[in-house]
């Protein structure tokens, strides 16, 4: 079975059967999946961070991640880069809605192809939006593994930390989790940045609060 990046298996924990995000969180799911698409690009060394923390392209797009393509042709299409609250503020803020939604369907295409999601359409006169809806045992399957590395003691690797993170940050862990799972898992989740993760991750961690920060801004701004 092919091995799923955590943004992937994000995607799976935060849609429900219809192919949209739960809860009406479509800001928090966006935000996470943008954050988890720029750590794997770095990752794949298609961008990296510059002195000021900003995001360059400095390797052609060679296909290796197809599911985050537009990601990268919008960071590729900066004039001047961003950092991550300049990406947060332009495409989860902005004016410019097309990367949250380009970005939910090629992540789903990419885990139709992988067996984990079914295709839906909608038709009709007005509209033909195809979304991709998570099949249940991939969701298990995600969750369960988080369940063994962070309530069973296992070994936590960093692709479970940042899936850990996201499903807090976003409020979907309760979904998943009892109350007293709940909480012994984001003991466990703190312990964890705190004395094991790697700087890598603990980026993507502090990146993930920013986006979150900018988000809650914006909202009390606005109420």
């Amino acid at each position: 079975m092919q091995t799923l990046s955590y943004t992937q298996e994000y995607y799976l924990c935060a849609v429900n059967d219809k192919g949209n995000p739960k809860s009406f969180k479509s800001d928090e799911v966006a935000a996470c999946l943008l954050v988890g698409g720029i750590a794997e690009l770095v990752e794949q060394g298609l961008i990296a961070r510059d002195e000021k923390k900003r995001f360059v392209v400095v390797r052609p797009w060679d296909d290796s991640l197809p599911y985050l393509k537009p990601l990268y042709e919008a960071l590729a299409s900066f004039k001047k880069p961003k950092n991550i609250k300049g990406l947060a503020e332009s495409y989860l803020l902005g004016l410019n809605h097309k990367l949250p939604d380009e970005l939910m369907a090629t992540i789903g295409a990419s885990l139709v192809a992988a067996n984990c999601a079914d295709e839906l359409t909608d038709q009709g006169l007005l509209k033909n939006k195809t979304r991709y809806a998570p099949k249940p045992e991939a969701v298990t399957r995600a969750i369960e593994k988080l369940r063994a590395e962070f309530l069973e003691e296992g070994v936590v690797a960093d692709e479970t930390l940042c899936l850990a993170a996201f499903l807090d940050k976003s409020g979907l862990i309760r979904d998943y989790f009892s109350k007293v799972e709940k909480e012994t898992l984001k003991k466990r989740l703190r312990e964890v940045r705190e004395r094991e993760a790697s700087a890598s991750v603990k980026q993507v961690l502090d990146e993930i609060t920013a986006v979150y920060a900018v988000i809650t801004i914006t909202v009390n701004a606005v109420t």
